[in-house]
């Protein structure tokens, strides 16, 4: 469903804010380390599992799911959406991958003024802790702010 340029975007290393809702309809957020999509279009979100308890709650009882991806440098994002996200097995490369996305995201945050001790502690994780979220996206959109926000991507 992504071309190749918004795949590429997604697992670059930008900001990965997650959403769900509570069985009562609230919604939750919670923050992952990186994306990863595999030759199947499926998104692989690796987060921290004890930081998002909330939101892997609402998961596991079937909430939809929606995942903004925003580049902090431009504000360029894109959301996409799906009716459910499942747990995985945390895969050989995984960490790997979470330690690239983190380096790039760190390095924008440090240029957009943040100092690198923040940066070290926002994508600070450990390994015992990562989970991993499987989905196939269904619905994509604009979200860089301006006039196209909300616009659906093909």
């Amino acid at each position: 469903m992504l071309t190749q340029d918004l795949a590429e975007f997604c697992q670059s290393g930008v900001s990965v804010i997650l959403a769900a809702r509570s069985a009562r309809g609230l919604a939750i957020a919670g923050l992952a380390l990186a994306c990863r999509i595999t030759s199947e279009g499926r998104m692989r979100i690796l987060l921290r599992g004890p930081a998002n308890g909330p939101i892997l709650a609402a998961l596991d009882a079937d909430s939809p799911i929606a995942v903004t991806f925003s580049e902090p440098c431009t504000h360029r994002s894109i959301q996409v959406k799906a009716p459910r996200a499942a747990r995985a097995d945390v895969e050989a490369g995984d960490t790997e991958e979470i330690e690239r996305q983190g380096r790039s995201f760190g390095e924008q945050l440090i240029r957009i003024g943040y100092t690198p001790r923040f940066a070290d502690h926002y994508r600070a994780y450990r390994r015992d802790e990562i989970v991993a979220l499987e989905f196939l996206p269904t619905d994509a959109f604009v979200q860089t702010p301006g006039p196209g926000a909300g616009e659906q991507l093909a």
